[in-house]
């Protein structure tokens, strides 16, 4: 196996945990079944690098009929980052001794540009020799596109692939494509797939 795949997002750090998501709707001054439904119907543009975080929340905010201060705007965007900060030890662990094995790694998210460089300058960075965020790329998972766009820029093919992400739509559009993937549940569970695919 040439080339191991980690998504960030639900693989690398934990689901945002219900404390740090809820500080997002009061910060922008109305409740949670207002605010996440817009706020999911903005992202996508979002993620793909397609608008800046100052157009995101101007959109979000606007909908909302919430005046988007430029300070609201700044804490909004540094709350949103830190939904994403609670790294899983587990998967790090597993990370770490692959790297000491000399497994070649990427990572490959749905990310923000401003996501992508708070994870850019983790500690952890270091284990990937590749790290691809959608806002760079202008392409999201599970867009065949991005796949191709990753076997690309490893100078790979499919099959020398193995991809590990939460998300089954993510893993299915990797294994049309020929690239060997594990819908990603824990650590533990890791390893078994990883014991039996490499």
């Amino acid at each position: 196996m040439e080339w191991i795949v980690f998504d960030y997002a639900g693989v690398i750090s934990h689901a945002p945990p219900e404390e740090a998501g809820a500080l997002l709707p009061p910060a922008a001054g109305v409740g949670p079944e207002r605010f996440w439904p817009v706020y999911w119907a903005h992202r996508e543009p979002y993620d793909l690098g397609a608008v800046t975080a100052a157009e995101f929340w101007d959109s979000v905010l606007g909908r909302l009929g919430v005046p988007a201060r430029s300070d609201l705007v700044e804490l909004l965007v540094t709350l949103d980052v830190r939904t994403w900060t609670h790294i899983n030890g587990d998967t790090v662990a597993v990370l770490t001794e692959l790297a000491e094995e000399g497994a070649r790694l990427a990572l490959l998210s749905n990310a923000p540009v401003e996501l992508a460089r708070m994870v850019d300058g983790l500690p952890l960075a270091d284990l990937f020799r590749h790290r691809l965020f959608s806002a760079d790329l202008r392409l999201a998972k599970p867009d065949p596109e991005v796949f191709r766009s990753l076997v690309a820029r490893l100078g790979a093919e499919p099959g020398d692939l193995l991809f590990v992400d939460d998300r089954a739509e993510n893993v299915r559009a990797a294994e049309v494509l020929g690239i060997r993937s594990v819908l990603f549940t824990g650590a533990a569970p890791l390893r078994a797939d990883l014991a039996r695919l490499r």
